[in-house]
């Protein structure tokens, strides 16, 4: 009897200690003192370039943050597992260095030694890309890493060659479609960790949506609960559509057969 009540009034706690909170800030952003609930100041500052701005340079930051670290992590990952698997347990450690590094210390470095050399770098919004890649490359490696690991990497190109097959088209037919459900759960990962990102964007002086929602926490408190609001519920949507998404497509696809 214990043994199965447990486990869910475990589970009934969580859920009411995460889903609380969240109702509380919903409220309270959402309402107003003299009109109650509205939506009218949440939507009249989703239509000024105040907000249209950050919004759109965490979508385009984020977009290419996932792009830049997939073109970088799964070719060097492959070669590794193919021509030099002495170099992962190497290569795992690295990719552990953005855990121990402090974020601040981190752009505050590069920041002071390379800003003299590029200065006209650091003023883009390109700048945060290389930062928001190697804060979330320990997820990308995880997940990229453990899906070659499920997979029998050299018999896949020695019997892509044996068929006639370049090692190029080999990776993009078999080796890419079988990696989709890893690149999807690093995908959401990456877009939890950098759409949610403040510390190197408020360093570095660019505007983003985190750096919206503390302009607005300073003065406009209830709106920038809203945005919290209507962000965290968000993310969890999309969250839970690319679970979704990545489970149908496994269930539908476990192996990509080799047809060259």
């Amino acid at each position: 009897m214990i043994r199965r009540v447990l486990p869910v009034s475990v589970l009934l706690g969580f859920l009411i200690c995460a889903v609380l909170p969240l109702i509380a800030v919903g409220v309270f952003g959402f309402s107003s003192a003299t009109t109650g609930f509205t939506l009218e100041p949440v939507l009249e500052l989703l239509l000024t370039k105040r907000a249209i701005e950050p919004i759109m340079n965490t979508v385009f930051l984020t977009l290419l943050t996932v792009v830049v670290g997939y073109l970088l992590v799964v070719p060097s990952l492959v070669w590794m597992h193919l021509r030099s698997p002495r170099s992962l347990p190497l290569a795992e450690t690295a990719s552990l260095l953005p855990y121990v590094i402090p974020a601040i210390a981190l752009v505050g470095g590069v920041n002071l030694v390379l800003r003299p050399l590029f200065p006209g770098f650091f003023v883009s919004l390109y700048s945060l890309v290389p930062f928001y890649v190697l804060m979330t490359l320990p997820f990308l490696y995880r997940t990229v890493d453990s899906g070659l690991r499920s997979l029998e990497l050299p018999t896949l190109f020695v019997a892509g060659a044996s068929l006639g097959a370049s090692p190029m088209r080999t990776f993009f037919t078999v080796v890419l479609p079988n990696l989709r459900a890893s690149m999807i759960s690093g995908s959401l990962l990456v877009v939890m960790m950098a759409s949610g990102e403040l510390v190197m964007a408020s360093l570095l002086l660019h505007n983003t949506f985190p750096t919206l929602l503390i302009q607005l926490g300073q003065s406009q408190v209830r709106l920038a609960a809203a945005l919290s609001f209507i962000t965290i519920v968000g993310s969890w949507l999309i969250m839970a559509g690319m679970v979704v998404a990545s489970r149908n497509r496994t269930a539908g696809s476990r192996t990509v057969p080799l047809v060259l």
